[in-house]
């Protein structure tokens, strides 16, 4: 239940924190039903709070972790696309001519 939680909850956080929310709203909408989930299941508040606690700072470096990434290989990226567009797609190889001392093949049509 907690990977279904992440699975839908990571990526709204990270839509939410690029639209520009503060982080702690961000963090805050992730870890609510996480500590729903922690209390519900009958842990000691302490408990809840330490374990919801991590669960939050760990999300909040992996949400700052890949808009780090983002920013580094989004313009990379663009380049090579850019640089590829540009150059075009490159031609394919022609195949040899035959030389023309030889005469064409006829096959069996050719045989009197």
């Amino acid at each position: 239940m907690l990977a279904t939680l992440f699975l839908l909850l990571v990526p709204l956080a990270g839509v939410l924190k690029v639209i520009g929310l503060p982080i702690l709203i961000v963090l805050g909408v992730v870890g609510a039903p996480i500590f729903l989930l922690l209390a519900a299941i009958g842990l000691p508040a302490l408990v809840v709070v330490g374990f919801g606690g991590v669960m939050l700072v760990l999300v909040g470096g992996l949400l700052a972790l890949g808009i780090l990434a983002i920013k580094i290989a989004l313009p990379i990226i663009l380049i090579v696309w850019l640089v590829k567009w540009w150059r075009g797609k490159p031609k394919p190889p022609r195949a040899p001519e035959a030389p023309s001392d030889v005469p064409p093949d006829l096959g069996a049509e050719g045989i009197p």
